[in-house]
């Protein structure tokens, strides 16, 4: 039976079944990347929730940390010079925080609906006047990225300052 065949039609079939293997091969390395991607994107994901929390962890165990930010939110220029350094430190943490998620979100890592719930998030942040002042006194040492989302979020609560008569920056009440 064997006898049949000649030494190309083996090297045929050879090459067919490493053609073959070779597919297969792509197929199982493609499934891999699929799940390894995933399993990125979930670290990632878990990795921002970490540091969302990480930023809040000192206000709500600490009432004295949880005053300082009312009072520096509600007037900066209060502030004694310690605690200047602290409201600077944290201002640049969170914004750091944003700027991370802006990257995450460009390059995939973070998809668009826990993308809108974060930028939702940061768009409250800038309805206090002072977060406002404080970005637009330091926006130079973040990314363009964030930059644009910090200018889009302020010209949408403008807007809807505007449309309700009350002050821009100010909480809209309903």
């Amino acid at each position: 039976m064997f006898s049949q065949f000649t030494l190309q039609d083996l090297g045929s079939l050879g090459e067919f079944v490493g053609a073959l293997g070779v597919v297969i091969s792509l197929i199982y390395l493609a499934r891999q990347m699929i799940q390894n991607t995933t399993s990125v994107r979930a670290a990632s994901f878990n990795s921002m929730t970490e540091n969302s929390i990480r930023l809040l962890e000192d206000v709500f165990p600490n009432p004295e940390f949880a005053e300082f930010l009312h009072r520096a939110q509600s007037d900066p220029s209060g502030l004694t010079p310690a605690e200047s350094i602290q409201w600077n430190s944290y201002m640049t943490a969170v914004f750091r925080h944003f700027g991370n998620l802006v990257y995450q979100y460009r390059v995939g890592s973070l998809d668009r609906q826990m993308w809108e719930a974060y930028r939702r998030t940061l768009k409250e942040h800038l309805r206090a006047p002072a977060w406002r002042t404080w970005f637009e006194a330091n926006s130079h040492i973040f990314s363009t990225s964030l930059i644009e989302q910090v200018d889009k979020a302020v010209r949408e609560l403008d807007e809807e300052a505007r449309g309700t008569g009350e002050p821009a920056g100010e909480p809209v009440r309903s």
